[in-house]
């Protein structure tokens, strides 16, 4: 199994979004969150050979999932869930690479999803993950291009558990990519249930209210999985936060028949990356949208 980067535990004690939650919320939401801890085992990423999918169904127990599932692509192993697919856009930009937010990449041996792309005050052509996808000198390949091969490097990581990837010359950057179009970054945390939403390879386009503020995390009850780290979550077309781990004990999500019941998503929040990049200077300081 592919070794994981333990992600800060987020801490309820206090948090802003719990003290302004309404009585009647706090008692729908409070066997939910009871509990709620993100821990490394619970971060989301997988290795390019999948061995967190090890142990989905094989067989005819797989060829139910396959069918009770949502329609392929379904990219990564054990999850059935539609993956978003290859845009044209990214066809005719050959032999370009056409990097935007929702991406898949390789980081590594790991599959992940980039949450935005953009420059930097230096002019570098930037994109960010989650930080447990891979460290500093991980190559990134994109999965809509493999053929391209390497389009950057992880050059830093940094906290909340995220990761800055500086591109090569083979790239061009979008802010729009599949249905993810983002035109404004971090502003305000979303207020206590309102829909936020992500869009990552493994689980595909996926909505759910905001839960609370815990530290740097924004918790909200979005399904993802292994693959889906380092997803743009947005309101609209502001990027909010990127999805780094499952929260609580539930498990993560693997088949739309687990209907609501799978674990809420802990994201880093943008205003708290955004600071973090910003504070330590080198690629990624200044960061702006493509």
């Amino acid at each position: 199994m592919a070794s994981r980067q333990a992600v800060p535990s987020p801490s309820h004690e206090g948090a802003p979004a719990e003290r302004t939650l309404r009585s009647s919320t706090r008692r729908r939401l409070g066997a939910l969150m009871a509990g709620v801890a993100l821990a490394a085992s619970a971060t989301f990423g997988s290795a390019v050979t999948a061995p967190e999918a090890t142990a989905a169904p094989a067989g005819s127990a797989d060829a139910f999932l396959n069918a009770t599932g949502q329609p392929g692509p379904h990219r990564v192993p054990g999850h059935y869930f539609t993956s978003p697919g290859i845009p044209q856009a990214q066809r005719a930009a050959a032999p370009n690479v056409l990097a935007g937010p929702s991406m898949p990449i390789y980081v590594g041996n790991s599959i992940c999803t980039l949450a935005v792309v953009g420059y930097d005050k230096a002019g570098n052509k930037v994109g960010i993950t989650a930080g447990h996808c891979g460290g500093p000198g991980a190559p990134v390949i994109s999965m809509d291009s493999e053929r391209a091969g390497q389009i950057g490097t992880v050059v830093r990581n940094g906290y909340p558990d995220y990761a800055v990837i500086k591109f090569n010359n083979k790239v061009r950057l979008t802010r729009g990519y599949n249905n993810v179009h983002l035109g404004a970054l971090g502003g305000p945390a979303p207020a206590s249930l309102q829909q936020m939403c992500k869009t990552g390879v493994a689980t595909g386009v996926s909505c759910g209210p905001m839960l609370a503020i815990s530290g740097p995390f924004l918790v909200s009850h979005i399904c993802g999985s292994e693959g889906d780290s380092g997803a743009p979550i947005y309101v609209g077309n502001r990027l909010v936060g990127i999805v780094n781990g499952g929260a609580g004990n539930l498990p993560s999500c693997t088949t739309p028949l687990q209907g609501p019941f799978h674990a809420p998503t802990a994201g880093a929040a943008w205003t708290v990356i955004a600071a973090d990049l910003n504070a330590a200077g080198g690629v990624g300081a200044g960061f702006r949208l493509a």
